[in-house]
């Protein structure tokens, strides 16, 4: 601290000479005394205009003569204006506009510390999330979120993201592009399956059935069109955007599998006791392909060109087998089927080349069952739902069958989204 020089002192410096204003004869004697007195009035002056004694100024006397006032009111440290500090922080606390504060870093790598410090800096590439370090993933992507608060891109008019894929243009915006919308300037249709949901009917009534509780309820029954068809609904199958087609004994429809409105596509070209959607990649390289199947296990591609629809036959199950009633196919999971194979009494569970229909090996019997004919599936589990009414969870590995549902209800078919959400 720097100290002011005290006015008294240059009065001082003259005492001596003043005490001193005798004749040299009595020198001595009068020195003695005034030395003493001297010292005297030398101590009261510095005791009373420097302070406590120790080189150190009064309160009163700084703030006389250096014109400062410590600023230390609801401070706990940091300076306090005039040069000096209001108090120290103790530990690893760090002082914060006058209070102390404690920097919070408990199981955060990077980020601000709370008390205008940081807790860490990520490495390039990564960024701070919730004060743990973390890598974008967008390899692969081009748009949606990269898994950091971020995105990976954002995609152009009249289009979505979809796992990380720009769709094709989608003018109302109803999640299904143009190219797999058969309603491309209405929202309202041809509308979406929920997700981690199965499907199932009878003839005349849609059935949904979550796949992780397995509760099943009733949708509705179907509104059909006036087109003078025999309207009961014999299988259905369900692309990647979630849109429900189904077939009656003569026409192909899509259904709205909220309100169950059907509409129509197109007559069929011939007769089919299954139906199911083939996911892109394994037919087509970028897009679901929709596939009959006959009774004598035949593998037919429908497509639809200027209004009608034109099969194509891929292929079959082969020799020994036929159709059951359904099969049902999802990307990075595989294709299943139901079948009769010779010289077996009930029904199989089969896997099955997509491109071909060719059975690729047999995962085992549905031990008292003959008539699967509805099947869906999700991971390693397909869903059986048979024309008594029974509900079965059937592992795809192990091929171990459980009763699921004991209903009363006539099961005609099943469907199944061809990709998991």
């Amino acid at each position: 601290m720097r100290h002011a020089f005290p006015p008294s002192i240059p009065l001082l410096l003259f005492l001596p000479a003043m005490v001193c204003g005798c004749s040299s004869e009595s020198t001595s004697d009068v020195q003695d005394v005034s030395a003493t007195d001297v010292a005297d009035q030398v101590a009261d002056v510095l005791q009373s205009d420097m302070g406590d004694g120790h080189g150190e100024l009064s309160a009163d006397a700084a703030g006389d003569d250096l014109g400062c006032v410590p600023a230390c009111d609801k401070k706990g440290c940091g300076p306090d204006g005039c040069g000096g500090n209001c108090g120290q922080c103790g530990g690893l606390q760090v002082c914060l506009d006058g209070v102390c504060c404690s920097p919070a870093c408990d199981a955060r790598d990077c980020g601000p510390d709370g008390c205008g410090g940081s807790c860490g800096h990520c490495d390039d590439g990564a960024v701070c999330l919730d004060g743990l370090c973390c890598e974008a993933a967008c390899s692969g992507k081009d748009c949606g979120p990269d898994g950091c608060g971020g995105s990976c891109g954002q995609c152009g008019p009249d289009r979505f993201c979809m796992d990380g894929v720009c769709s094709e243009p989608d003018q109302d915006y109803d999640g299904v592009p143009d190219v797999a919308d058969l309603f491309p300037q209405n929202p309202g249709l041809p509308g979406t399956v929920k997700p981690s949901t199965v499907y199932a009917h009878t003839a005349d009534t849609l059935y949904a059935m979550d796949v992780k509780m397995y509760k099943l309820d009733e949708v509705g029954e179907f509104a059909w069109p006036d087109d003078g068809a025999t309207h009961k609904m014999t299988d259905i199958g369900i692309d990647g955007y979630g849109v429900l087609y189904g077939t009656s004994y003569e026409y192909l429809y899509t259904c709205h599998p909220g309100t169950v409105q059907c509409s129509l596509v197109a007559k069929l070209p011939s007769a089919f006791n299954g139906l199911t959607m083939v996911p892109a990649g394994l037919i087509e390289p970028d897009r679901d392909v929709l596939v009959g199947i006959s009774e004598e296990g035949g593998w037919y591609r429908l497509d639809l060109v200027d209004g009608e629809l034109a099969a194509k036959k891929l292929g079959g199950y082969g020799s020994q087998y036929a159709s059951a009633g359904d099969a049902y196919s999802i990307a990075g999971v595989g294709t299943f089927a139901a079948v009769h194979k010779d010289g077996e009494d009930s029904n199989l569970l089969v896997s099955v080349d997509p491109a071909t229909g060719h059975v690729a090996s047999d995962i085992g019997p549905i031990s008292g069952y003959v008539g699967i004919f509805g099947l869906a599936g999700w991971t390693d589990k397909a869903f059986a739902f048979d024309k008594t009414g029974d509900v079965l969870l059937i592992d795809t590995g192990s091929a171990e069958v459980k009763l699921l549902h004991d209903t009363q209800i006539p099961w005609w078919g099943a469907g199944v989204k061809t990709k998991l959400e």
